[in-house]
């Protein structure tokens, strides 16, 4: 089995593209599923579909980032993703534990200034470390 491709999901269906053969085929899949094993039925290969339900597509991106709350307390970031309205990261656990949904926060970026230009965060999303913010000042990112 290959290693896996992201596919967009709409309307509850995607669109599977084999690498081997590139047959393009329209598949159905249920709402709560996000990785799927798709078999080609012209090429007979498997391979592993990653399904991706956002509206705005995400970059990887990765380097170490600054969380600024707003009592001035600094936490430092690993950059996961960004996309034109937000962006992931991953904190330490024990930094994880002080930030609350919907809490607005703003990051500083040592290496790239214009990344993230000061715009202020809420924070929408805390599984662990991992941390998912919607940008608030509608700037779009990128």
């Amino acid at each position: 089995m290959a290693r896996g491709q992201a596919f967009q999901v709409r309307n509850g269906r995607f669109r599977f593209i084999c690498s081997q053969c590139s047959t393009k085929r329209y598949m159905p899949v249920p709402p709560n599923i996000r990785r799927r094993s798709v078999r080609c039925h012209k090429c007979g290969s498997q391979e592993r579909c990653t399904l991706n339900r956002r509206d705005h597509m995400r970059q990887r991106q990765s380097g170490k980032i600054t969380m600024v709350l707003g009592s001035g307390k600094e936490i430092t970031a690993d950059l996961h993703d960004i996309s034109s309205w937000g962006l992931g990261c991953d904190v330490h656990p024990r930094d994880a534990r002080v930030l609350r949904l919907r809490q607005e926060i703003k990051f500083k970026c040592s290496w790239n200034p214009q990344l993230l230009d000061g715009s202020r965060y809420v924070i929408r999303n805390i599984m662990g470390g991992r941390i998912g913010c919607i940008n608030k000042t509608g700037k779009t990112l990128g």
